[in-house]
């Protein structure tokens, strides 16, 4: 039967846990409660159009970092490197992660 041992909790509100398996192998299972995100961003969706007052700017995404975390480990790049720009806007503009958009449109 596998035990899990609590690490940490992250500043961002991520826990790390080490599961022991009864093979004897360790795993690291991270954990975030995201839906506080995900409800500010849908609100921030309806909220308006995104754009400052003098429409130089616009919000786009918040992504919590269990999502970022995800990514990193799963696919190997980091969202908030700008070299993965292109991947990140490829992911931003797809339906699949319509929770982590902030305002319409498309990047």
């Amino acid at each position: 039967m596998a035990t899990r041992e609590h690490l940490l909790r992250t500043a961002s509100g991520i826990d790390h846990f080490l599961r022991h398996e009864s093979d004897g192998s360790i795993h690291m299972e991270s954990h975030q409660d995201a839906q506080p995100f995900l409800e500010q961003n849908k609100a921030e969706y309806t909220h308006n159009d995104g754009y400052t007052a003098d429409r130089s700017m616009r919000r786009a995404a918040s992504i919590p970092q269990i999502v970022r975390y995800k990514w990193l480990v799963e696919e190997g790049w980091d969202c908030a490197d700008m070299k993965n720009w292109d991947r990140l806007r490829k992911k931003l503009n797809s339906s699949e992660y319509l929770y982590l958009r902030t305002a319409p449109g498309t990047l």
